[in-house]
């Protein structure tokens, strides 16, 4: 994950913002998957065979952090929704946030 985060972040020109928006930790999704499903900590399969990670803010955080990025917003946004015909609410979790490229800093000129 960490190079795909680092090839990434090298196509952000400084002074660019990348917006992330994922699965977040304890989506109501994740805590339905059978034990069969889990592939490691917090990556599961579908039955579609399609993957899916559910990250925390704090890994957030510390990935795009540490390829050089400057976070600017970082949260969960957590909704619920009913279904009244099937009479289900689910709970959804998701990890918003939103990083910055530094600017790269302009050599002082001396006269």
């Amino acid at each position: 994950m960490k190079a795909a985060v680092k090839k990434v972040v090298a196509a952000i020109k400084p002074g660019g913002r990348l917006f992330f928006r994922d699965y977040g930790r304890y989506d109501q999704a994740q805590l339905r998957f059978r034990a069969g499903s889990k592939l490691q900590e917090n990556f599961y399969v579908r039955q579609d065979n399609t993957r899916a990670y559910y990250f925390s803010t704090e890994e957030i955080d510390e990935l795009f952090t540490e390829a050089g990025l400057v976070s600017i917003e970082n949260e969960y946004i957590r909704r619920q929704y009913a279904n009244r015909q099937q009479n289900v609410v689910r709970f959804r979790v998701w990890v918003h946030a939103i990083f910055e490229k530094p600017l790269k800093a302009v050599g002082a000129t001396h006269i």
